[in-house]
């Protein structure tokens, strides 16, 4: 079993990859809104793509809703105080 600083540490790393998924799909989903013009290969990568960071994006949740789950078994009250 994972050490609560290890844990509060994994949170973190979790939130900041969360972030930059985030991140990712704002910006192809702009890409894609303005690409009237773009070819179907880049629109069909482009959507794959966009799917791809979707599916890892509901990855990280799980794990993140995990690791906030085995935090609170510490019974801290900071524990979100990374």
């Amino acid at each position: 079993m994972a050490t609560f600083h290890e844990l509060r540490i994994r949170r973190r790393e979790l939130l900041d990859d969360l972030d930059e998924l985030e991140a990712s799909v704002a910006e192809l989903i702009l890409i894609l809104s303005e690409s009237i013009e773009t070819e179907s290969d880049d629109l069909i990568d482009h959507h794959e793509r966009l799917a791809w960071l979707r599916r890892q994006h509901a990855g990280v949740l799980v794990i993140l809703s995990e690791t906030e789950r085995a935090l609170l078994e510490f019974g801290a009250d900071d524990w979100d105080a990374v």
